[in-house]
């Protein structure tokens, strides 16, 4: 039995879980969230760094903080994992090449841009808390988002439960979270979630 099945025993059959290998995610700005999908056994991770400023290095455990203030990229996990890494282009045509093909695009920096650029692929995308936007539903720019706050822990559980929810939509082991339906981490509460509904706006 190899990692993947070990991790996922009991969300899907084998069968299925080894079909993660066939799905690519696109992930904007997160390393975190990047390393969860690849040792959670999706096939390629496209990974698109940016700056990283000191502030991301605290709340990032996965960025050393000697990566303060340079470019982040990545390099394969090992010999058979697929993950490609680009720096964040400032051309809108370059990005949106670098994201055709993809099966999910998920953006914790550079939202906006990665948002519209889904909906021209028809892409799910999810931003930086926990729901879906998916191609036929309510659109990104149609909602008001909250302002989230993050600090090591909201930002670890944050990403895993992204990770979990990229699981369920390639797996169909439950619904994924469909916006305006959402979830926020607030480690006030007492079990660390607050469901929302996000406001369209008139």
């Amino acid at each position: 039995m190899n990692f993947p099945q070990i991790f996922w025993h009991g969300m899907a059959e084998e069968e299925k879980i080894d079909y993660l290998r066939k799905f690519s995610v696109a992930v904007i700005g997160s390393r975190m969230l990047m390393e969860l999908l690849w040792r959670g056994g999706v096939g390629c991770v496209r990974y698109i760094g940016d700056f990283i400023t000191p502030n991301d290095s605290r709340i990032d455990c996965t960025v050393h903080p000697l990566e303060a203030n340079d470019y982040d990229a990545v390099h394969p996990m090992s010999s058979d994992s697929c993950v490609i890494s680009y720096p964040y282009p400032d051309d809108y045509d370059e990005l949106k090449r670098q994201l055709k093909g993809i099966d999910v695009i998920v953006a914790h920096k550079h939202i906006d841009v990665a948002a519209r650029i889904a909906e021209e692929l028809g892409s799910p995308f999810i931003p930086n808390l926990i729901t879906t936007f998916l191609p036929d539903g309510v659109k990104f720019w149609e909602v008001e988002m909250p302002r989230v706050k993050f600090d090591p822990i909201s930002y670890a559980l944050t990403c895993s439960l992204q990770a979990g929810e990229i699981l369920r939509i390639f797996t169909g082991y439950h619904m994924p979270t469909i916006a305006p339906d959402a979830y926020i981490v607030d480690t006030r509460s007492q079990y660390y979630l607050k469901k929302i509904r996000l406001r369209v706006k008139e």
